[in-house]
């Protein structure tokens, strides 16, 4: 995350989509390792996470810092919470 980019995208938004589809997994890894008390720390330490992630890039001077990566970060961890919860709520996700 902080080392120089490889290069291009294939896709438009393909970064975008990379970020939400990341968090969203690292959140429901996450919650499975976590007690339910839990889960309001976890969203919060790993949305604080992606945001240290930003700046620090912005700091590197081959990166460059973005908000809507953030935001995407931000709609992956709302998406895995919802569905997390969704979840909980009907017994679990696989029976």
């Amino acid at each position: 995350m902080l080392l120089p980019s490889a290069g291009g995208q294939m896709l438009p938004g393909q970064d975008k989509l990379l970020h939400g589809v990341t968090f969203m997994a690292l959140y429901l890894l996450g919650s499975r390792a976590v007690p339910a008390t839990g889960h309001r720390w976890l969203f919060g330490g790993l949305l604080a996470y992606g945001v240290v992630i930003e700046l620090l890039q912005g700091l590197t001077g081959y990166r460059s810092m973005e908000l809507l990566d953030a935001l995407a970060d931000l709609v992956g961890l709302l998406v895995a919470a919802w569905w997390s919860r969704r979840t909980r709520r009907a017994g679990g996700c696989c029976g």
